[in-house]
């Protein structure tokens, strides 16, 4: 991949890197969905693009996933950002799917902004609903788009999609059929949200995003340190901090201790036995921590 000399220009000089690497991961997925008119095509070629993205991050700006943590745990939430908004939480989407989003409600003639986010650290629901000190009992819920029920005044929103379908997602099923479905059917719990909707403005967000796990979406390590992580970490991206002896994960960069837990860093990843899911979170990366935000006035 190349690199812009205009990108890291700026990247050394901005006060604040977060937006600027947050800003290319969002102008890399809207290139993708210009250029690719296959939903396939472009959720393959976006992640190809986008992991050479992460990993030039890793490889020469190791920090920023400090920066990254941190904002996650201390940066404004949406909540706070629009006190006085409808919001809609999609569970599970990232930013792949809400480019998408983006483009066709602005082709429906929607006043549309797209902008960025931080999930919470780990990249987790449970961790999300602390963050905004909002229990999911405060939501309307969505968990069939089939049936959407809504009166037009819910000033608070939580679908359960795509989250559910990307647990079901297992090694062994066709991964682009999945992948279109589940797009689909966001597509389609969004739209019926803004024709039920009473209100003016609405913002839609997610709580984490997800990794592919694919072998040409992540980064490989050894043997002997896949053993480990599968000794310590097992199926997850993150555990809570105990007596694991984790020190050589930790000086090779492979993880970071924070908020009282050991999160795998950007898009390592050990194989395990048995047909695991395809699309996990929890850990500190780019696609599970940059959150979309988007704006929609009808």
């Amino acid at each position: 991949m190349k690199i812009e000399t205009t990108f890291l220009k700026e990247l050394i000089e901005v006060n604040n890197p977060l937006l600027t690497v947050g800003n290319k991961v969002l102008k890399i997925w809207l290139s993708k969905a210009e250029q690719e008119n296959k939903l396939g095509d472009y959720y393959y070629k976006g992640e190809e693009e986008i992991k050479d993205f992460e990993e030039f991050i890793l490889n020469s700006y190791w920090e920023f996933y400090d920066l990254l943590a941190e904002a996650c745990l201390k940066e404004k939430n949406v909540f706070q950002l629009y006190p006085n908004t409808a919001i809609v939480v999609m569970d599970g989407m990232s930013i792949r799917e809400s480019v998408l989003l983006y483009k066709v409600l602005k082709d429906e003639g929607y006043n549309v902004k797209h902008k960025l986010n931080f999930s919470a650290v780990p990249s987790d629901t449970e961790f999300f609903r602390e963050k905004i000190a909002k229990p999911i009992s405060y939501f309307s819920k969505i968990n069939n788009p089939e049936n959407i029920r809504l009166t037009g005044n819910e000033k608070l929103i939580w679908s359960y999609f795509p989250d559910v379908m990307l647990d079901k997602i297992k090694t062994g099923h066709t991964v682009i059929s999945s992948l279109e479905e589940m797009y689909k059917i966001v597509e389609k719990i969004v739209f019926g949200i803004l024709e039920s909707i009473k209100f003016e403005k609405l913002v839609i967000t997610s709580d984490h995003g997800y990794i592919r796990t694919e072998a040409g979406f992540v980064f490989s390590v050894s043997d002997k340190t896949r053993r480990k992580f599968q000794q310590i970490f097992g199926s997850k991206r993150y555990i809570k901090i105990d007596n694991a002896d984790v020190e050589d994960l930790k000086n090779k960069g492979y993880i970071k201790e924070f908020n009282g837990h050991y999160l795998t860093k950007s898009r390592y990843l050990w194989p395990i036995s048995g047909k695991y899911s395809i699309y996990i979170h929890g850990g500190l990366s780019l696609m599970e921590c940059f959150v979309p935000v988007i704006e929609v006035e009808k």
